[in-house]
């Protein structure tokens, strides 16, 4: 049973809407390498030994997720109170080194994205983190934990993903995969969620552009995306309108549809003020892409 949740924000699954692209299609659905690199880097990771990231049972402990996203420089002094009071703290991408700038010492860190630059995210080793590494990430990531103690694999795919075979020839069938979206937070959300935690914190996960900055810190592949605007209308009327990427966009809809189909199995606090905050703050109803900056 868990404890101490009135701090937690809830919003009823029904209330939030997908997102209505106003006759804009968006090129944000597919994966940033081929499929044939996708399955190499399976083929190639699988075969390294690590053990496979399974179910655990239920756990109290309240864990803060940290991603990249501009609102950190916003949000520092509450990760660091939460982390001090006894959270565990897990960074995603490149969030790892911000924290560790800040005398912050992951206990976990998540890498999904399959491009060899994705190595850098991992640099320095720190004693006793646990690093959680998706079976299609490339071999550059895999020879930058090696020979490090708490190195484990996921595997992001569901039942009827292409990749099923591959990891069932290899695993005789004994696998277990995460479903989620297509970005690092909204998969690694339900990777959590499989290894028994309940309660997140999430920092740094925006979903928009803020003060003219994808990131809080220099991550130059996203330095050329497209923007659209994004209008969010609340129940109330309350309207904001977000500069986002086309993946933001893609985050946002993953999100919606994660708490929709899965929201019942944990509890979330979104905080800063980028878009998926705003969003679970408000039970934003209407969510609408306008147009193309």
């Amino acid at each position: 049973m868990l404890t101490n949740t009135d701090d937690y924000q809830t919003v009823p699954p029904d209330q939030l809407k997908v997102i209505d692209y106003q006759n804009i299609t968006l090129d944000h659905g597919t994966v940033n390498i081929s499929d044939e690199a996708v399955v190499q880097n399976i083929a190639h990771s699988i075969r390294l030994g690590y053990p496979q990231v399974r179910l655990d049972p239920p756990k109290q402990d309240r864990v803060v997720i940290v991603g990249g996203g501009p609102s950190l420089k916003d949000t520092e002094a509450e990760i660091v109170a939460l982390v001090h009071e006894g959270a565990k703290l897990v960074t995603l991408n490149g969030a790892y080194r911000w924290a560790l700038d800040r005398n912050l010492r992951p206990s976990a860190t998540i890498v999904m994205d399959g491009r060899a630059s994705n190595a850098r995210f991992l640099d320095p080793p720190v004693p006793h983190c646990r690093y959680l590494i998706a079976s299609q990430c490339h071999a550059d990531v895999w020879a930058t934990v090696k020979g490090r103690p708490n190195v484990w694999i996921f595997h992001a795919a569901g039942p009827d993903s292409a990749i099923k075979a591959v990891l069932d020839d290899y695993y005789l069938g004994q696998w277990h995969g995460v479903i989620g979206g297509t970005t690092v937070f909204t998969r690694g959300l339900m990777l959590l969620r499989m290894l028994g935690y309940l309660r997140f914190d999430a920092f740094g996960i925006d979903s928009c552009w803020m003060e003219g900055a994808h990131h809080a810190f220099a991550q130059e592949e996203n330095d050329a995306d497209s923007r659209y605007y994004v209008r969010v209308e609340s129940p109330s009327g309350d309207v904001r309108v977000f500069q986002c990427s086309a993946w933001h966009i893609k985050q946002a809809e993953d999100f919606l549809q994660t708490i929709k189909i899965n929201g019942q199995h944990f509890l979330l606090n979104m905080h800063g003020d980028g878009m998926l905050a705003h969003m679970l703050r408000t039970a934003g109803t209407s969510v609408t892409v306008t147009k193309e900056a």
